[in-house]
């Protein structure tokens, strides 16, 4: 095989490989969705929201997303990708949907993000979360709290502040409030996704997301 043959070859695996991804991660999110699709309004942004992006942008891209939820870590790939090339062009926002009732460990994973937050290591740890959903996600009893605090180690914080952080009333609060505004916005599955605060059905692959997006931008 010669040297252009090998990159076609691998460009095509990485392009494969992502659809089959995507496609699994609207699987899963569907199987939790009402049936039907009817669009909802969700709260504008705000200072206490955790964004990647330009605050001024005319775009906005929220996530709600559960960090223990399997379709929110096949989508995570996607999502960080757009995030890198619109770059300042569009605002990508996360708020925490913890499923808790399906996901054991899914309270706490939001629970570690808020309290990395603190220290200023919000996004390393949402990172983190999702790279290492299979191993802290199925940990149980006091190995959950091993591995968040090893998580939290690895990224320079002073772990005992990160535990008293994740059983802080602010951490609880915050929360708390971008479940209700979930909530109050009827989503009922993870990720649910609005851009620019109107919700859009889960995007089935990189180029109809990338689609929505650049449709937004241009005033449609």
């Amino acid at each position: 095989m010669t040297d252009r043959n090998k990159v076609f070859f691998i460009a095509g695996i990485v392009v494969v490989s992502l659809a089959i991804v995507i496609g699994a991660a609207v699987l899963l999110a569907n199987r939790s969705a009402a049936p039907g699709f009817t669009a909802t309004t969700v709260s504008a942004v705000t200072a206490s929201d955790h964004a990647r992006g330009d605050a001024s942008s005319t775009v906005s891209v929220i996530e709600y997303g559960d960090y223990e939820c399997p379709a929110c870590g096949a989508y995570e790939p996607l999502v960080e990708q757009l995030a890198k090339e619109y770059g300042d062009r569009v605002n990508f926002v996360f708020r925490n949907f913890p499923l808790a009732e399906i996901h054991q460990n899914a309270m706490a994973g939001a629970e570690a993000a808020e309290a990395a937050a603190r220290a200023g290591k919000f996004w390393e740890m949402h990172d983190l979360l999702y790279a290492k959903q299979n191993e802290w996600s199925v940990a149980s009893g006091a190995a959950v709290m091993q591995d968040l605090n090893g998580y939290a180690k690895s990224l320079g914080l002073d772990v005992a502040q990160f535990d008293a952080d994740m059983q802080s009333p602010a951490v609880a609060a915050k929360i708390q409030a971008d479940i209700a505004s979930g909530n109050a916005a009827e989503v009922n599955h993870t990720p649910t996704f609005f851009i620019n605060l109107k919700q859009i059905p889960n995007p089935n692959s990189y180029a109809a997301f990338k689609s929505a997006i650049d449709s937004a931008l241009a005033g449609h």
